[in-house]
């Protein structure tokens, strides 16, 4: 395996750990049937899912499962850098009525979980704390969800199979978005790529060297993914300034002490 490959599989791996599936309802209301992603997020002390708002609204409460992260990530060999991760089936959870909380007028939606057990909380929910800003540029920019077009049939049911893509930082079309001082985009080639629909609520990670002699890659979190631009090739989403001006928000709904 060549070194960019092992690099892509430990990047892929460090997004995966903090990556929930979401089941909803699929068109026209069909039970269990529509895929979208979340990030857990630890923010100060309660413990998070965050997604895109549109990608759960629609679908009853008590019919959102959620699909957990596993310990590890493997990729298919291939020379782009992007892929399939080769998948046992994963079972769907119910949470136990977690408060749900969305944006008033953006995109964004939370769900809040009780207190996680030491060794779940440090590897499944990513510590975001107000320090926390999107860079100007960047060159390699990762997103990892659960895209519907990846699903593999199981009988009458499915088996959500994650997927693994990067690509470079840029802005949102101004002509499309009103706010897109809040918004961030990445290139996203149709020919290199799935459809997206299912990525929406997907974070946007960078990598960062964690020091060393020994290469330790670690991600930062930027952003999170709400549109597929076709005509432009992009996916964008929130800046992460816009994730946290949304948690401090509802601050006093979601603090546990």
């Amino acid at each position: 395996m060549k070194i960019n490959d092992v690099a892509t599989e430990a990047l892929g791996n460090a997004m995966y750990r903090f990556t929930f599936g979401i089941i909803g309802d699929g068109r026209f209301g069909a039970e269990g049937q529509g895929l979208a992603t979340g990030i857990g997020v630890l923010w100060k002390n309660t413990y998070l899912i965050l997604t895109a708002d549109h990608a759960i609204r629609g679908t009853p409460y008590e019919r959102v499962y959620f699909l957990l992260p596993d310990e590890a990530l493997q990729l298919a060999d291939s020379d782009i850098t992007s892929g399939l991760k080769s998948v046992g089936v994963r079972k769907r959870f119910e949470l136990e009525k977690p408060e749900m909380i969305c944006a008033d007028n953006d995109d964004l939606a939370a769900f809040v979980l009780e207190g996680q057990v030491q060794e779940t909380g440090q590897n499944h929910f990513y510590r975001l704390d107000e320090n926390h800003a999107t860079p100007v540029a960047a060159e390699q920019v990762g997103v990892l969800g659960y895209p519907g077009e990846t699903r593999l049939p199981v009988g009458a049911n499915y088996m959500a199979t994650p997927y693994l893509a990067f690509g470079e930082l840029g802005q949102a079309p101004s002509e499309l978005f009103d706010d897109k001082e809040s918004r961030v985009s990445i290139s996203y080639p149709t020919t290199l790529t799935v459809d997206p629909h299912g990525l929406s609520g997907s974070g946007l990670w960078i990598p960062t060297d964690m020091g060393g002699v020994v290469w330790n890659p670690g991600i930062a979190l930027i952003g999170l993914v709400t549109n597929h631009v076709s005509g432009h090739q992009i996916l964008v989403g929130y800046k992460v300034e816009k994730l946290i001006e949304f948690l401090r928000a509802n601050d006093n709904r979601m603090f546990k002490g």
